[in-house]
């Protein structure tokens, strides 16, 4: 500080400074250093994604009621300048008194104001000689993102330093705080360093406990490198110690090294009566801003310690860009070297095999846009042993899975033409069914529109390949092109579509014994022709004191497919096609391309919506059948099909605030008996929700199949949540899969306990319980009870 008496007009004191008193004295200052720069955010917690969800300084406090209470009345600070010399200075006081030619004493309710500063306290003692500050009793140091409260300060302009002593600070917006003996700040280094420090972003309790925090010998925070290192790092929850680190170092403005919060768990194998347990212990390196890897440690009693690691990146270069994630998991498993590699055949009889102690897997999933049109994925996955993942609790949803899809494909697009190859496989698990692999399918695709006519073009190459060397199914190389003319009329009230296809498909087979055909190679022509129409009447209605629009959809389609002998073609991608009201009007009644249905038929189908004044739909109905005009013999089965209508297809909807439905269901034509039927109900109110599923196949058959699945979520108080679900197997009257979760989550920590119990073969069941813990603030991983609900029930 330069001297102020050249900024400030007062009385004159007397010989000894006695009792020089006045209401306010206000002292202005043009010129000045600036006195001190606190550095103030700080971020705690290494990031599980490429987000800022748990940066301490970033914190959104989103409920007032679980913001921590100012530590001081926050105050209005100047704003900061450009030209630091010229920044004005404040201070005022209730009264003056100078002690010596060059001091002065400002006592009582003492203001010291400065561009991005505030500093108040009982009193004040300026030298300015020294160019020291010292404030004593009730200080209150204010910055925009700071406040600091202590029994006494001292600031010394000239060396540019500041030491507070018995302080308590907070950041802002964040309200993250903490006590510390003393900070002492440079600001020639840029660094502040808190002796005894401590730091939370919990409420202060009743008894001036914190639920937790976290507890340093020395914390120094350089605002220079940005980086916070804190010595002798203990972590305190319900005052009770649970982590210590003698080094704790992060950054403060990106992501930062460090733990994670654990996972505990058990779960039981096949062979086992008791439950394993399991931690997840996951460390968090922050390599670069769009680099970064987490290394997992998995202590399992009974088999050993897992390693998993997960390595990520994702970056830009001009027009490319480009990521992946990348897993690898390994153990020497004590289990499996003792009694070997443990499976069940589909009659729930368990199967050992090889003893083997290593156990590995191997995973990545990437994208790429290459640009000039071209784009890329890879979803692949690798694993030692058939039983991995039904043993080793690294990936849930794949527990009782018998395979899992991986490809890798690339793309190219320039406008109306369209190209990609792809190679298909399946990673087989437990009891997999032998799938065709397309190694590889190359396809490519032109549109073209003039007017009303669209013209487009498919052409598939595709190399169908068993895996396996022990089967006894054909292989083929397939060439099929379906070159496809159609003419449009469309407005507000009828549309009429006329579709011209060429179908042409050409098979040649492998000569591996297998081949339904007496040739070696196979080729088929089949063209089709469709022409459908629908018309569009509207009226308005009104209900419950609301205006609506109500519509009438009738639509018909004609389809004729010749009929062309398809029984010597293999089926390599080709079923009947899923349950679905649009089915009504597709081109084929299979899917794939081995089989292209011969038919004469008519399709009709009655639709009625219900539309709000902003056009929502809020209600759907319809009902549809197909009239057959000939039998069809092209049949998966090889039986033909002579009825002379179809079942009849249904389908109900409604989208209301709360309550979403949609159900599509087969009806048969003779007795209107229910043989395939989906259904689903969602109803959502503020914290509660419930979920249902039903699926119906082939009722009344040999091949019939009907699942129910009920999930729930509700929040029972403030503080504490319940999540069920359950899927149960209403042919055999079994529970399939049922699961609780239970969620504590408060404003400062939240925890969650999920138990589960799923059936794995014939009366064999895993159970698994997991426990999740969270400190608001150090980590935020949400529920993954609730997540996982609403991915199983595909909401």
């Amino acid at each position: 500080m330069s001297n102020p008496e050249s900024h400030f007009i007062m009385p004159k004191p007397s010989k000894n400074a006695q009792n020089v008193m006045v209401k306010r004295y206000f002292f202005k200052q043009l010129r000045r250093k600036t006195v001190l720069s606190i550095i103030c955010s700080v971020s705690l917690t290494p990031y599980q994604a490429w987000s800022n969800d748990t940066n301490v300084n970033n914190l959104a406090i989103d409920n007032n009621l679980c913001a921590p209470a100012l530590i001081a009345p926050q105050q209005i600070i100047p704003v900061k300048v450009k030209d630091a010399e010229a920044a004005p200075q404040n201070i005022e006081a209730d009264s003056l008194l100078q002690p010596s030619k060059t001091q002065y004493l400002l006592q009582g309710n003492a203001v010291f104001k400065q561009p991005g500063l505030v500093v108040l306290s009982d009193e004040a003692i300026y030298d300015k000689n020294d160019k020291t500050a010292v404030f004593n009793g009730n200080v209150e140091l204010h910055q925009p993102e700071l406040t600091i409260t202590a029994d006494n300060a001292r600031i010394d302009n000239q060396n540019e330093t500041a030491v507070l002593n018995n302080t308590e600070y907070q950041m802002l917006p964040s309200r993250t705080h903490g006590k510390s003996k003393n900070i002492q700040l440079d600001q020639k280094s840029q660094q502040a360093a808190l002796a005894r420090a401590s730091l939370t972003t919990c409420k202060v309790n009743s008894d001036q406990s914190v639920d937790w925090d976290l507890k340093f010998d020395e914390l120094v925070i350089n605002n220079e490198t940005r980086r916070v290192v804190g010595k002798n790092t203990t972590l305190y929850f319900k005052d009770v110690p649970i982590f210590y680190t003698p080094y704790f170092d992060y950054p403060l403005d990106d992501r930062a090294s460090g733990l994670l919060f654990p996972e505990v768990g058990s779960y039981k194998s096949l062979t086992q009566d008791s439950s394993n347990q399991y931690v997840k212990l996951p460390y968090y390196f922050n390599i670069a801003p769009n680099m970064d890897d987490t290394l997992t440690a998995i202590p399992m009693t009974q088999r050993g310690l897992a390693l998993e690691n997960e390595f990520r990146y994702i970056t830009k270069q001009n027009a490319i860009t480009h990521g992946a994630t990348i897993t690898l998991t390994g153990l020497q498993d004590q289990l499996t070297a003792s009694e070997g590699i443990v499976s069940s055949d589909t009659s729930g009889n368990l199967i050992f095999g090889n003893k083997r102690s290593e156990r590995w897997r191997a995973s990545i999933e990437a994208s790429q846009n290459w640009g000039h049109g071209f784009t890329s994925s890879l979803n692949w996955d690798e694993v030692s042993d058939e039983s991995f993942f039904a043993d080793i609790p690294v990936q849930n949803n794949l527990k009782t899975a018998t395979q899992k899809r991986r490809n890798a494909q690339l793309n190219y697009k320039d406008g109306a033409f369209g190209a990609y190859i792809q190679l298909l496989s399946y990673l087989r698990l437990q009891n997999a069914a032998i799938n065709y692999e397309k190694r590889p399918e190359i396809g490519v695709n032109y549109a073209k529109y003039v007017g009303d006519f669209d013209f487009d073009i498919d052409a598939t190459v595709t190399d169908f390949v068993v895996p396996v060397s022990d089967h006894s199914k054909p292989e083929a190389i397939r060439l099929h092109t379906a070159p496809t003319l159609s003419y449009q009329i469309q407005n507000s009230f009828a549309h009429l579509k006329t579709t011209l296809v060429a179908n042409q498909t050409q098979y040649n087979m492998r000569d591996n014994g297998f081949n339904p055909s007496t040739e070696d190679t196979i080729s088929r022509f089949i063209p089709q022709f469709a022409v459908r129409g629908g018309l569009v009447f509207e009226k308005n209605i009104d209900f419950n004191k609301q205006s609506y629009i109500q519509t009438l959809e009738p639509e018909v389609q004609y389809l004729y497919t010749p009929y062309e002998d398809q029984s010597d073609i293999a089926l390599f991608d080709t079923a009947n096609r899923s349950l679905d009201f649009s089915n009504l009007f597709a081109l084929n009644r299979f899917t794939g391309a081995d089989r292209i249905g011969d038919t004469s038929q008519v399709a009709t189908a009655i639709t009625t919506k219900l539309l709000n004044p902003q056009g929502r739909q809020i209600a759907e109905a319809g009902i549809g059948q197909i009239a057959y005009l000939q039998d069809r013999k092209v049949t998966l089965t090889g039986t033909p099909e002579t009825e002379s209508v179809s079942d009849y297809f249904v389908k109900f909807g409604l989208n209301f605030n709360e309550w979403y439905f949609a159900s599509t269901t087969q009806l048969d034509s003779q007795d209107q008996r229910l043989t395939n039927a989906n259904t689903r109900i969602k109803w959502q109110q503020k914290n509660n929700m419930i979920l249902m599923n039903h699926t119906l196949n082939n009722q009344g058959e040999t091949t019939e199949t009907e699942m129910l699945s009920v999930g729930g979520y509700t929040k029972i108080n403030s503080t504490w949540d319940l999540g069920i679900y359950g899927s149960y197997d209403m042919r055999t009257q079994d529970f399939y899969e049922t699961q609780l979760g239970l969620r504590y989550d408060s404003c400062c920590w939240a925890a969650e306990f999920i138990a589960e119990h799923t059936q794995l073969e014939n009366g064999l069941y895993n159970d698994a319980i997991k426990v999740q813990f969270e400190l608001k603030g150090l980590s935020s991983s949400k529920s993954k009870f609730k997540q996982a609900l609403t991915k199983k029930l595909n909401f």
